[in-house]
């Protein structure tokens, strides 16, 4: 039973390692100087950003599968930080888009407003 249990984890593995290759396959074929230029600044940003992250995410696997608590490790500051910049570029695409905020009234404001159209009728 635990053997069936390992045997599907491993072959689920082998399914998530295959498409990690054949998504990152255009990426993987050449070395980064020589890809680098060709992007724009966004794209750089961005494939940077996916390239640290995916190091501290492995690392951060390699501490698990070998006991230690990655929680307590320095990997978890390190990933912390590659997402807010992960963040960043989101905002500098347009695509973490604040939600708009709700029109606010300013009663004084309208008041003054009223009481001056008012007096400047009389």
């Amino acid at each position: 039973m635990a053997d069936q249990k390992v045997s599907k984890h491993v072959d689920q593995l082998t399914v998530a390692v295959d498409q990690i290759q054949k998504t990152l396959g255009p990426v993987l074929t050449q070395p980064l100087n020589e890809l680098l230029p060709k992007l724009t600044p966004i794209q750089r940003c961005e494939l940077e950003a996916l390239v640290a992250y995916s190091i501290d995410t492995l690392f951060w696997i390699y501490l698990k599968v070998n006991g230690v608590p990655p929680k307590e490790h320095p990997i978890m500051k390190e990933l912390q930080r590659v997402q807010r910049y992960i963040e960043k570029i989101n905002r500098a695409k347009g695509c973490d888009k604040p939600e708009p905020r709700a029109m606010k009234v300013d009663a004084g404001a309208a008041d003054r407003f009223i009481r001056n159209a008012i007096a400047s009728t009389k």
